[in-house]
């Protein structure tokens, strides 16, 4: 077992030493302030304090663990093997930056509770994070300095012992909109026909009528490729279905209509479903419960599990109503504008509350890609696509966790925009099945 010595045992200590020591590398390990307990132990020994007691790891802590409120950091680079960290050590620590504040500050989402300058959804912009500034977006971070501390820790103990990295994949699908012209009502199949013909796109207005009198298939009707894929696999797959009521931004069909109804109930015989809480619910108090207990009323099964439609995510404002309403997973945690690592990580972890300072039992599991953010945003086409997404999984299979990829029903309908991402849906699962394998 590993025995850590420091000044102060706390909620924020003790959060990060449970996930990196934990969670990442599922080794045994105590903290003590008790300094002959430390001194007498006969196994690995960390000393993370200002104390200078005799030891042979010994890292000078940033203040920001042993804090008690939310203030801005002093982000100044750290130079380390050809990568640029933060928060500064000492020159007698065994590394030049504190890997568990750093890691803290970066999974706990710190610099979000701070940032005033959101996007027109009132979003975090990826280009304000620390991990996009420093080119770390595409690492997970908080893994590799994990391992980087389980090398130091190995290096003077020998018989230290740690999990080694393991791949594992999660792929997900929210259901924004089931069908592009089926089940529509026919004031909105009348205002869909109208706004085409404004538009001068009478082929639109030809397939809609081609799909509604059932001469052709509905081209959001992608669940029978979807599901085929992932048959022998069930557990890899996870559908979020948006069951709220109609706005701007929420265009699903109605959770009362027929069809949608038996298509949530086939989806859930088979595949993990999830809510997708819908764009309004963030403005309206009790909606979401709402809407989890409609989509449990289809499926006669609890729901706890969500993704915010939209990516809407403050903190800690969102994840608390989703504690509210009695959510125990979320899949929220990604960027629509970029790919990567929001939190650094690839692990899932406890959301932290940090103007409560405390450890919740929400456990958050980040995603890195997604199809509209490689598509609409970074402009990618098919093969680039790929090479990013393929780029991620590696660096996963490097230092541990779960790939998570976000798609659509609507993008693997293999027309328009998305001609050719049925493809990459398909060498993406493949690979990972390799990966996972090996």
């Amino acid at each position: 077992m590993l025995a850590i010595y420091t000044k102060e045992i706390n909620n924020r200590l003790s959060y990060i030493f449970e996930f990196i020591f934990g969670d990442i590398l599922q080794t045994p390990f105590s903290i003590t302030t008790n300094y002959d307990e430390f001194e007498n132990h006969p196994g690995a020994k960390l000393n993370y304090s200002d104390s200078s007691i005799n030891c042979e790891l010994y890292l000078s802590p940033h203040q920001l663990l042993f804090e008690k409120e939310l203030a801005y950091q002093n982000l100044d680079p750290v130079v380390f093997e050809n990568e640029t960290y933060f928060f500064e050590t000492s020159e007698k620590s065994f590394l030049p930056f504190d890997p568990f504040a750093a890691s803290f500050y970066v999974i706990t989402r710190y610099e979000e509770y701070l940032e005033r300058d959101l996007e027109k959804h009132r979003r975090f912009p990826a280009k304000h994070s620390i991990l996009k500034r420093h080119g770390l977006l595409h690492t997970p971070i908080v893994n590799k300095w994990a391992y980087i501390l389980a090398e130091r820790i190995k290096e003077k103990h020998p018989d230290f012992n740690y999990k080694k990295p393991s791949f594992d994949f999660l792929t997900t699908v929210d259901i924004d909109n089931a069908w592009a012209y089926k089940n529509k009502s026919f004031i909105r199949t009348c205002g869909a026909c109208l706004k085409a013909t404004l538009k001068g796109d009478f082929n639109q207005i030809k397939n809609r009528f081609k799909v509604i009198s059932g001469k052709e298939e509905d081209p959001y009707d992608t669940y029978n490729f979807i599901t085929e894929a992932y048959k022998e696999m069930p557990e890899k797959l996870h559908f979020f279905v948006l069951a709220g009521r109609p706005g701007r931004y929420d265009r699903n069909v109605s959770p009362e209509n027929k069809e949608f109804r038996e298509l949530i109930k086939k989806l859930s015989e088979s595949f993990e479903l999830g809510i997708h809480p819908s764009y309004g619910s963030v403005l309206r108090k009790n909606r979401l419960r709402k809407e989890v207990l409609k989509l449990e009323d289809i499926i006669q099964e609890s729901i706890d599990s969500s993704r915010q439609h939209f990516l809407k995510l403050e903190f800690p404002k969102t994840y608390r109503r989703l504690i509210k309403a009695r959510i125990r997973n979320d899949y929220t945690l990604g960027y629509s504008e970029e790919i990567g690592f929001r939190a650094g990580t690839a692990t899932p972890f406890f959301f932290y509350d940090l103007k409560k300072e405390k450890k919740t039992g929400l456990l958050i599991h980040p995603f890195q890609t997604m199809d509209v953010s490689l598509n609409n945003y970074l402009k990618l086409n098919t093969e680039q696509a790929f090479g990013q997404i393929k780029k991620m999984m590696l660096e996963i299979k490097n230092y541990g966790g779960t790939f998570i990829s976000l798609w659509h029903n609507e993008s693997l309908n293999d027309l328009g925009q998305w001609k050719g991402w049925k493809a990459v849906f398909t060498e993406m699962t493949n690979l990972a099945i390799s990966l996972s394998n090996d």
